[in-house]
């Protein structure tokens, strides 16, 4: 009887084990699975959107991607933290999917939109490069305030900063570094622009002088010279033909007329050579004594001074020359026109004293100079 009772207590110990086990395969096999798949084809998609500028021209599809992402991740981090039977992943699949699609969405939208701003940035940058291009050389020979070389120099910094975004598909950086160079270099622009409009209203009076010192030349079959101070050349003629040309520095302030001492300004008129000097009478090889100042710049600094626009213990100066020290790549002279010793060699030797010497602003206009009067 002991027995028996031992054998129906196993029997039954056995097959409750069985049922459970059965009971728990069955809630094992049915439950819900975590969607993987679905969470990686969203991540993948949201990452390739981005990669195709999506956070720039797909802004809001983007977002809710990535809303739609950041909520599967919470519904499957909440179920995981269930008991497996009582999980539901449905809520965290269908935001995956979700995910998904409107990434790829995003993804093609942004590719459309990036191809044509793409294009409007190109011309963008072109069209800068040429605006800059077209008076950059002119422009870093001009004699303009310190924060007017500074915009030109940020807003050449920034279109160099917007090529480089553009080549890294930051296309947005790129749009917004280019408006800052454009504005930078527009305001260099346009006070290089004023100054230069100002000062070529003289260019009749400048053509004037050098006909009338060729003619000169002509009729006295004697030498002469004129010192074109914008193209920084100086030429000398010989019975009116042109014999010999080369390349000048000048005052740091060369624009405009020289009006007193100190300004660092060369001197535009009509003058002629006074003296020759060599070493040890000049410190600079050799040298072409000029008669500055002439009558004409005698009265325009006396009318300076009554106008205040001269200090008081300034005098007009004098000691402006022709010579040699040249080849330093700058305009740094006091007012005077500097040659390489060399080229000063030859000049020296092929003329005299009273040599007419004309110094003027430009002999081509403005808009020659400019090519198609961009200024």
């Amino acid at each position: 009887m002991k027995r028996l009772l031992i054998k129906r207590i196993l029997i039954y110990s056995i097959l409750s084990i069985l049922f459970c086990g059965s009971i728990f395969t069955i809630l094992l096999l049915t439950s819900d699975e975590p969607p993987v798949k679905e969470i990686n084809d969203a991540r993948i998609a949201l990452f390739e959107a981005k990669k195709s500028g999506a956070d720039q021209f797909a802004i809001i599809q983007l977002k809710n991607a990535e809303i739609s992402y950041d909520s599967s991740i919470f519904y499957l981090k909440g179920e995981n933290q269930k008991i497996f039977y009582k999980r539901d992943y449905t809520p965290c699949k269908n935001n995956a999917i979700s995910s998904f699609q409107t990434a790829t969405q995003a993804k093609e939208d942004a590719i459309i939109i990036s191809k044509n701003f793409k294009k409007y940035l190109e011309e963008k940058i072109d069209s800068i490069d040429c605006f800059l291009n077209h008076f950059k050389d002119i422009f870093i020979t001009l004699p303009l305030d310190k924060d007017i070389f500074a915009d030109f120099t940020k807003g050449k910094i920034l279109l160099t900063e917007s090529k480089y975004a553009f080549e890294n598909q930051n296309l947005t950086s790129c749009n917004i570094k280019l408006d800052l160079a454009y504005q930078y270099l527009n305001r260099s622009y346009e006070v290089a622009k004023l100054l230069l409009n100002n000062y070529f209203e003289l260019y009749p009076k400048w053509i004037s002088w050098a006909d009338e010192t060729i003619n000169y030349s002509k009729r006295h079959k004697t030498s002469a010279i004129i010192v074109d101070k914008f193209s920084k050349k100086i030429y000398l003629y010989q019975s009116g033909v042109l014999k010999y040309s080369t390349e000048v520095e000048l005052g740091k302030n060369w624009i405009g007329f020289k009006l007193f001492y100190g300004d660092k300004a060369t001197p535009e008129g009509r003058y002629s050579v006074i003296k020759k000097k060599k070493n040890p009478h000049t410190k600079y090889h050799k040298a072409l004594l000029l008669n500055y100042p002439n009558n004409d710049d005698k009265v325009r600094y006396t009318k300076a001074k009554s106008q205040g626009q001269i200090p008081g213990n300034r005098s007009i100066g004098n000691l402006i020359e022709i010579h040699g020290g040249g080849g330093q790549g700058a305009n740094w002279t006091d007012g005077c026109v500097a040659l390489r010793n060399k080229d000063m060699d030859k000049l020296f030797q092929l003329v005299g004293e009273e040599t007419p010497v004309t110094i003027v602003g430009s002999l081509l206009s403005l808009s020659e100079i400019m090519n198609d009067n961009i200024l």
